[in-house]
């Protein structure tokens, strides 16, 4: 199990899916991701675009955020985080749980700009520098957006973005901001 670090729902324990594809995000790198973003969590349109638990968008909910798209195709997993999001009963008009690929999402998600994103796909897939540059080619990124982006490996620089990145063990945490 994992736990809510801050916020209202603070203390709050988590389920974790029984499954090799999901690696949930530890509690020492969540709260430096936390940390780093600041007040930006609240009252943001926050995207977890591959959400597993959903411990990253739920502790964006408990500290505060507007509304909070959890994106999973796994059967077994979005079945734990569907568990994880209901005990959030105070706040389930900002969570929007969507059994989708990503891909598919992303296309119809047309009318959504995400102030938010976190993306951490399973470990093989070294697919985030693509999909910041979709996000931001197809203007689905709020004017200020910052984009988490958690691998396995280096995280790539990308034109029109600062990017800071952080290590943490075998696990490389890039924060992108547009250049202004």
């Amino acid at each position: 199990m994992i736990r809510i670090i801050a916020g209202k729902y603070k203390g709050r324990f988590l389920k974790v899916p029984d499954s090799k594809t999901t690696r949930p995000t530890m509690d020492k790198v969540r709260q430096a991701i936390f940390s780093a973003l600041k007040d930006k969590v609240e009252d943001s349109i926050f995207l977890d675009l591959f959400a597993g638990s959903g411990s990253i968008g739920l502790e964006a909910i408990s500290r505060g955020c507007k509304e909070c798209y959890f994106i999973e195709k796994d059967p077994k997993t979005f079945k734990t985080l569907k568990e994880n999001a209901l005990s959030f009963s105070e706040d389930q008009d900002k969570i929007h749980l969507i059994f989708k690929d990503y891909r598919l999402f992303l296309k119809k998600a047309s009318d959504v700009k995400f102030d938010i994103v976190y993306l951490d796909p399973p470990y093989r897939y070294k697919i985030n520098k693509d999909i910041i540059i979709y996000l931001d080619k197809f203007s689905k990124l709020a004017s200020e957006a910052i984009i988490i982006s958690e691998q396995d490996n280096k995280n790539e620089e990308i034109e029109g973005f600062e990017m800071k990145e952080y290590r943490y063990g075998q696990k490389f945490v890039s924060i992108y901001r547009r250049n202004i």
